[in-house]
């Protein structure tokens, strides 16, 4: 199939080639993709959205790389309870046509909104807020075009649901999504900085009375920066210490750590520009204040730059053990991380993949930013390896769209992880859609 541009060939920051052009088509529609099953049988489809995902090489001579690019509008149907769109729109598409009536998805944005829909719930993409689970937990129907080359429809009735939540782009191209959606809110956000050890003490408690929670933690200074988030119209506000604590005046206490910081960034990067991309990300915090507005206007605040992201879902019951794991690993290791932990709680979601299926996690989040040739500092990825080990012992189980070594983790404790390869046999029984990578951890899971 022809377009109109180039189709890209690379991960989003231009690291890594993931597919050669020749091997690259693009499909407007479900039968234009029936038509590239059918004109490349004998070849493996590996499916590109964005390309935020950790990069995922395509064979040259046995695989191709398929983009959906939908012709005519992305949002189809639009009332006061669903939002129905191709797969490829972008969730930022989503979220701003929806706030034009008043509304918005039942789910916190993440900071990143360039992603597609149908990439989102392939490697399980969230928040935060133990309200809520992924945001494939906002799905209520998703229409694909399998390995037979025909359309189908899946609903909360139909078998196999929470299996298409976090498909890993191996049970057929998804081309139609319908999102719940409801009345938008506005919020306050209240922050603070704060020591470790009431980090450990309180983030429970904190996310039992707050909406939506999320925090950074600088592990070798023992500091934690929380953002607290409820209705602005919530009567609880007048009554907590958040309230009387903190205001909208600029708070300078954060400030020389993330001075530190950024030096650290620096030298390892090579660049100590600080109006370059991995600085602003930690320059965001200077003279923090307290902010009110939606949910998209408070969280979607990321800027992409060059990284290895990482991160790990571990039981909330863990968060205790796990900080105390971590702190002994970071401290032990001779690199020290470019950004602060990042911890994102979610409460239980319907993804049969996600380490967030019928538990609430906490997620911990790691950043290594990747100098202007791609390379990563010497020890950057011997922490990272040590950090999943530590967790993976606390039950916890990677984010499968970012950085993570299948062989630390038990996939098969996933109550669902069965039932999932049996679907996608059945789906699938050639592995039209099985990539390598996800080829190794299904079948890792079953031989470890």
């Amino acid at each position: 199939m022809t377009t109109s541009s180039p189709l890209p060939t690379r991960n989003w920051c231009e690291t890594t080639t993931l597919a050669l052009p020749e091997r690259s088509y693009a499909a407007g529609d479900a039968g234009q993709v029936a038509g590239l099953l059918a004109a490349h049988a004998d070849s493996r489809v590996q499916l590109l959205g964005s390309r935020f995902s950790y990069p995922t090489l395509i064979d040259g001579t046995d695989g191709i790389a398929l983009h959906l690019r939908s012709r005519g509008p992305r949002i189809l149907h639009l009332d006061e309870q669903t939002v129905t769109v191709t797969a490829d729109c972008p969730l930022t598409e989503v979220w701003e046509h929806v706030r034009d009536w008043g509304l918005t998805l039942p789910v916190c944005p993440p900071v990143i909104t360039e992603q597609t829909v149908a990439g989102a719930l392939g490697t399980g993409t969230h928040a935060q807020g133990l309200g809520e689970g992924l945001l494939a937990d906002a799905v209520r129907a998703v229409t694909y075009v399998g390995a037979d080359g025909a359309e189908h429809e899946v609903t909360a009735d139909d078998e196999g649901f929470g299996a298409f939540l976090l498909h890993l782009g191996c049970l057929g191209v998804l081309t139609r999504v319908t999102l719940a959606v409801q009345p938008n809110t506005r919020y306050r956000c209240a922050k603070y900085t704060t020591s470790g050890s009431e980090l450990r003490d309180g983030f429970s408690a904190w996310n039992r009375r707050s909406d939506h929670v999320k925090a950074w933690w600088w592990v070798e200074e023992d500091r934690a920066h929380v953002w607290e988030v409820r209705p602005q119209t919530s009567p609880a506000l007048a009554s907590t210490p958040l309230a009387s604590a903190h205001s909208s005046s600029p708070h300078t206490d954060l400030n020389p750590i993330l001075e530190a910081t950024q030096a650290r960034l620096g030298d390892d990067t090579g660049d100590h520009d600080n109006d370059a991309a991995p600085q602003r990300t930690v320059g965001r915090f200077f003279d923090y204040t307290d902010t009110t507005g939606d949910l998209v206007e408070i969280f979607r605040n990321g800027i992409p730059a060059p990284q290895i992201n990482m991160e790990v879902g571990v039981p909330l019951t863990r968060f205790d053990e796990a900080m105390a794991a971590l702190a002994q690993v970071i401290d032990a290791s001779r690199f020290r991380l470019h950004y602060p932990v990042i911890l994102r709680p979610t409460g239980r979601s319907q993804a049969w993949l996600s380490s967030a299926y019928a538990r609430e996690v906490v997620w911990f989040g790691f950043v290594v930013y990747q100098r202007p040739d791609g390379s990563v500092p010497d020890g950057s990825l011997a922490l990272l390896r040590d950090i999943q080990q530590a967790l993976a012992a606390l039950g916890g189980l990677p984010h499968w769209g970012k950085y993570f070594d299948a062989d630390l983790f038990d996939f098969t404790a996933l109550p669902r992880f069965e039932e999932f390869r049996e679907l996608r046999e059945r789906l699938d029984p050639r592995g039209r859609f099985l990539g390598p990578r996800v080829a190794d951890v299904l079948m890792r899971g079953v031989h470890q």
